[in-house]
Order: C-alpha cells, then structure tokens, then sequence
C-alpha cells in the first residue's frame, strides 16, 4: 500500500503557491516541510489548513481535481480542493488529521469488524452517488485504490484520499481491487491479520459482482508502470488466494447471520 496523500494522517496534495500566485489565499508564503511520500507524490505543508501535493511526472491535475469536486458536490467524505488554478503537476487540498485506518487497525483502535464495514461503507457510499454524464449503465465514478491506509479518521469521521485512479466502471471493479490490494499486502507485508482477519470481513461484505472483475483489477495492478519484477509477480499470487478465501469468509458471514 502506498500513501501519495497522507503522513502521519495528514492528507494533501502538492503545488508551488507561489508560481500559481495563491499563496496569500491558502496561508503562507508557499509549501513548507515535507510531510509525506508516495509512489508518484510528494505532499507538503501550506499553512495550517492546507497541504500541497506534487506530482514527480509531468501530468494536468484538473481532472482529478474536478472529480473530487464533483463528489465534494454530493457531500462525499474527501479532502476538499483548494480554489486554484494549480501550477502543473501539482494540487492543493485542505489539511485533514488523524490516523489512516491501517494506522486505527494496527494500534487496535478500530478492529477488522469494524474497519471491513467502514470500508465496504464507504465503497458503497461512493457507488450509491449519480453515474457522471454519459456513463454507461450500471457504472459508476470509482476510486479504484481503495483500502485502509486511503481512509484518514478524521475528528469528524473518515474521508477518502488520493483520487489519482479514479474513473468510471462497474462498481464490482473497485472491490475487486481493494480485495486484491488487501491481498497482496498481506504478502508483502507477511502481515498474517490481513488474511485471518480484515479481508475474510470485508469480502464476505463484497457484492457478488466482485469475482467477475478480479481478472481485470490484477490485470490494472500489473500494469502500474515502475514496479519492480518482484512488485509486478504480486497481483498473481494475490489473485489465487481469493476466490478460496471469499467463499469461506462468504459461508462463515451466511452461518453467522442465520436465525
């Protein structure tokens, strides 16, 4: 899992202000301390409410700032944009604090009960909102990166960072590759919990949908550009564990809940 928007539960993303000529808008002078690094981005403090995140590859932010503006627009939980324009490659968005729910899970602040739901809640929320113009039936916007250290637990509850993936598709999609993300965590990781715990609860809230979109959410992590051989030979391994785990965790949840 990576974190382009967060550090130590703070989300953001990047810009100079001071090449954009917002600066006396959004706080000081320009970006400040470094406050986290991802695969693709470096975020930076902006004052104190807002935090500015750079792209290192040359890329036009609008569009995902217009579609976190969009979802901002139908009151989904996300950092919300600062008022721009934004200076290429990077993204101002307001400053959000506290832990990243792989951060609540780890310290036993929120159990895998708990965090499956919030999770496969949040990716319901998302879904339940209005295709965008033009969608195919049955699509919706996705985040297609979801999963708990993309959830910040803010003071005033979750909210949904980097928003880098998004697109529109089937919904079966985005679990799938939370499921597979979970997954190969579990195996880079060596993290044992992720297996017996989390992902067992959260597939077995996964719609029946997400087994017909595994193939193509593997065949999406293979081809993140940058990774390593070792990086790349994970979405496989992490595909053939599922299915076998989604039908225990699946009969377990249906035994659990009979009368």
């Amino acid at each position: 899992m990576t974190r382009d928007e967060s550090a130590d539960g703070v989300a953001g993303s990047p810009r100079d202000a001071r090449a954009s000529g917002r600066a006396d808008a959004l706080g000081d002078g320009g970006p400040g301390e470094l406050i986290g690094s991802g695969r693709s981005a470096d975020v930076y403090a902006l004052g104190a409410e807002w935090v500015v995140r750079r792209y290192r590859s040359a890329r036009d932010t609008a569009a995902e700032t217009a579609v976190m503006r969009r979802l901002a627009s139908y009151g989904y939980p996300l950092p919300a944009p600062g008022p721009g324009p934004f200076a290429p490659r990077e993204m101002v968005v307001r400053r959000v604090t506290g832990p990243t729910l792989a951060q609540s899970l780890a310290d036993g602040g929120t159990s895998a009960v708990e965090g499956a739901a919030l999770l496969a809640g949040l990716l319901n929320r998302l879904h339940s909102l209005p295709a965008p113009e033009g969608a195919p039936a049955g699509h919706r916007l996705l985040h297609l990166d979801p999963h708990p250290e993309n959830v910040l637990l803010s003071p005033t509850g979750p909210v949904v960072i980097d928003w880098e993936s998004a697109a529109v598709g089937p919904p079966g999609l985005d679990w799938a590759s939370s499921a597979l993300i979970l997954a190969e965590a579990s195996l880079r990781l060596d993290v044992a919990a992720l297996v017996e715990l989390f992902l067992p609860e959260f597939l077995a809230l996964a719609p029946p949908g997400l087994d017909a979109h595994l193939v193509a959410a593997r065949e999406r992590r293979e081809a993140i550009p940058g990774l390593t051989a070792q990086e790349r030979a994970l979405p496989a391994r992490a595909f053939a564990l599922l299915p076998p785990l989604r039908a225990r965790a699946r009969a377990r949840y249906d035994a659990e809940r009979q009368p």
